[in-house]
C-alpha cells in the first residue's frame, strides 16, 4: 500500500503545492519599484553590461554575482524592471524547494512542509526584489543538502559539491559566505571527530586531525574554485586596496556608523512594550532561541548520550550544528542595521532547525492533550504577531494586481512608478543622447539617506561616476565629492538631475550633516534650473 501513496503524493500532490506557491509568489510581482534597493541592482547590472567593472569602474560594497547574473539575463531579454523581477521570483522559488528538501532530509515529507509553506509566505510578501540575501540564503540551503547526501552515504564529492554551493554564496554575498563556511567547516570537523572517537576507544591526535582538516580542505576546495577566479579577476583589474576596501573596511566600520538602527534590548520591559515592538523582539530572539535550543540537543546527542553514527537522528544534529553555526552569523549581521528584511535570512535557517527539533520530540508528548494545547498557544502568541500578521499588512500595503500594467515607461515593464520619476526619465531621454552621461544626485550632498538609483535605470542613461550609489559617510566627504565634481567636466556632463530627498533622521551618523558642500556649491555655480518634477530638479549647465 505504500508504494502507491508514494507516488500519488510525488505525482500529483506535490507539483501541485509547487505551483500554488509559485502563484503566491508572483502576487507582488507589480508591486511599486523601489527606487534605491532594487535600483541599485539594475543600475550595476547595466553597467556590467556596457563593460564597467565592479570596484573598478563602480563603488558598491555588495559582492558581484547578483550583478553579473543580471547583465547576464539583460544580455538576452530586453531590460526593464519587469524581467529582473521575474529572475528574482524564480530564484525565490529555488530557495522554497531547497528549504522543503532540506527539511525532508531532516523530518518527513509531509511535515517539512511547513517551514516551506513559512518560507513561500514570507518571500511573497516582503518585497524587495533583485535583493542577493535570498539567492545567497538559497546557496547555503543548497549547501547543506549536499551536506546532508555526504552523511548519508560518506562520499567525499558531496563535500566538495558543498563547498561550491558555498563559493556561490560567497559570490552573492561575501559576508554570507564567510559565516557559512564557520558553520559548515564546524560541522564538518564535528562530524569527523565524533566519528573517529565512536570507531576507536583513544583515538590519536593525529588522526582525528588529519580526518577533520580532510573535510574541511575538501570544503575550501570547492569554495575556492567557484569564488577565487572571480574574486582574483577584479582585483586584478580594480586593485586588492579597492577591492577590500569596499567589501570589507566599508560594511565593518562606516556602514555601521551611518547605517545602524538599534536591536531590541535582551530583556525587553513588558509593563511598557508595544505591540510593534513585541514583534520586533521576537523576529530578533525567537531565532537566537532555537540555535540555543539545538546546541544543547546536539550536546546531549553527541556528549551525554552519545548516538551511532548511523542514526537519523546523527545526522539531523550535524546539519543543525551547520545551520546554526550559520545562522549565528546571519543574526550579528541583521544587527548591523536591524529591520524585518536583514533578519529573515537567519529566521529562515531558524525555522528548519525549529522543525527538525520539534519533529524529534517524544510520540509521548505529541499524544498528550495539555501539551497540544499548550504548544499550540504558544505557537500562536509567537507567530501570529510578528510573522503572519505583519506580513499580511505588507502584502496589503499598495495592493497591485499581477496581471495589470501600470507604467507606459518601456524599462518599467508595467511596474507602477512614481509620476515625478517618470516623467523626469522620459523629460531626460527627449533632452540627451542615448550614450550620453547625466548624472542624478540629491538636493543636498552634506546630509544623504538615499539616492534614487532607479532613474539611472529608468532613463537609460550612463553614470559619468563611480558613484552612482550616493551613500552617507562616502558621497558626503570632500575627497569624493571632489571626484565627482572632476568627473562632471571630465565626461562634459551638460545634465544634471537632484531630488528633495527623505531627510530621514535615523538614531546614526547619517542624521548628521558633513558640512560638505563642495558639490552642492559646484551644481549651482555651474548649471541653471531647467524644469521641476515634483521632487526632482533638472539642471542644465
Amino acid at each position: 500500500m505504500e508504494r502507491p501513496l508514494r507516488v500519488h503524493w510525488r505525482a500529483f500532490v506535490l507539483p501541485l503545492l509547487w505551483v500554488a506557491a509559485f502563484f503566491l509568489l508572483l502576487t507582488q510581482l507589480k508591486s511599486p519599484a523601489n527606487l534605491y534597493d532594487e535600483g541599485l541592482v539594475l543600475v550595476n547590472a547595466e553597467r556590467i553590461r556596457a563593460g564597467e567593472v565592479p570596484y573598478r569602474d563602480f563603488w558598491t560594497l555588495y559582492a558581484p554575482g547578483y550583478f553579473y547574473a543580471l547583465a547576464g539575463l539583460f544580455a538576452v531579454v530586453e531590460p526593464n524592471i519587469l524581467a529582473g523581477r521575474w529572475f528574482d521570483t524564480m530564484l525565490r522559488l529555488g530557495l522554497v524547494c531547497a528549504v522543503y528538501g532540506l527539511a525532508r532530509q531532516m523530518t518527513d515529507r509531509r511535515i517539512a512542509l511547513a517551514p516551506a509553506a513559512f518560507v513561500t509566505y514570507w518571500l511573497a510578501t516582503i518585497r524587495f526584489y533583485s535583493y542577493p540575501a535570498f539567492p545567497a540564503t538559497g546557496a547555503i540551503v543548497l549547501a547543506a543538502l549536499a551536506l546532508a547526501r555526504y552523511l548519508q552515504d560518506r562520499r567525499e564529492r558531496w563535500l566538495f559539491v558543498a563547498g561550491l554551493a558555498l563559493g556561490l554564496t560567497a559570490l552573492l554575498r561575501l559576508d554570507f559566505g564567510g559565516y557559512a563556511a564557520v558553520g559548515f567547516a564546524g560541522a564538518v570537523m564535528l562530524d569527523a571527530w565524533y566519528r573517529q572517537r565512536s570507531a576507536a576507544a583513544c583515538p590519536s591526535f593525529a588522526e582525528s586531525f588529519r580526518q577533520m582538516a580532510r573535510g574541511a580542505a575538501l570544503l575550501a576546495g570547492g569554495a575556492l574554485l567557484l569564488a577565487l577566479p572571480v574574486y582574483a579577476y577584479l582585483m586584478s583589474m580594480a586593485g586588492f586596496t579597492t577591492v577590500f576596501d569596499d567589501l570589507v573596511r566599508f560594511p565593518a566600520t562606516t556602514f555601521r556608523e551611518v547605517r545602524y538602527l538599534p536591536v531590541p534590548p535582551l530583556i525587553p520591559q513588558f509593563g511598557r512594550i508595544t505591540g510593534a515592538q513585541w514583534n520586533d523582539w521576537l523576529r530578533l530572539y525567537l531565532p537566537l532561541a532555537v540555535y540555543v535550543a539545538a546546541l544543547i540537543v546536539a550536546g546531549r546527542w553527541l556528549v551525554l548520550r552519545p548516538l551511532p553514527v548511523a542514526d537519523v537522528r546523527y545526522r539531523v544534529v550535524v546539519l543543525s550544528v551547520a545551520l546554526t553555526v550559520t545562522g549565528l552569523g546571519l543574526v550579528i549581521k541583521a544587527t548591523s542595521r536591524y529591520h524585518e528584511l536583514h533578519v529573515l535570512p537567519t529566521t529562515i535557517c531558524a525555522a528548519i532547525v525549529a522543525t527538525a527539533l520539534f519533529y524529534r520530540l517524544p510520540a509521548r508528548l505529541w499524544r498528550s492533550l495539555p501539551f497540544v494545547i499548550g504548544f499550540s498557544g504558544l505557537a500562536l502568541l509567537l507567530l501570529t504577531g510578528p510573522y503572519i500578521v505583519h506580513f499580511s499588512l505588507l502584502a496589503a500595503r499598495n495592493a497591485t494586481s499581477p496581471l495589470g500594467c501600470y507604467s507606459d515607461l518601456p524599462r518599467a515593464g508595467c511596474v507602477p512608478l512614481g509620476q515625478d520619476q517618470a516623467e523626469v526619465a522620459t523629460y531626460i531621454q527627449t533632452q540627451t543622447r542615448p550614450d550620453e552621461y547625466v548624472f542624478f544626485g540629491n538636493s543636498r550632498h552634506d546630509l544623504i539617506f538615499v539616492n534614487d538609483l532607479m532613474v539611472y535605470f529608468l532613463a537609460g542613461r550612463r553614470s559619468p561616476t563611480r558613484y552612482t550609489e550616493l551613500h552617507p559617510g562616502l558621497a558626503t566627504t570632500l575627497p569624493v565629492q571632489e571626484e565627482i565634481i572632476r568627473d562632471l567636466v571630465e565626461k562634459d556632463v551638460r545634465w544634471i538631475v537632484t531630488m528633495r530627498g527623505w531627510e530621514w533622521r535615523e538614531p546614526n551618523a547619517s542624521a548628521i550633516s558633513s558640512g560638505v558642500t563642495a558639490l552642492d556649491d559646484f551644481i549651482r555655480s555651474h548649471y541653471r534650473p531647467d524644469k521641476s518634477f515634483g521632487l526632482y530638479q533638472v539642471w542644465r549647465r
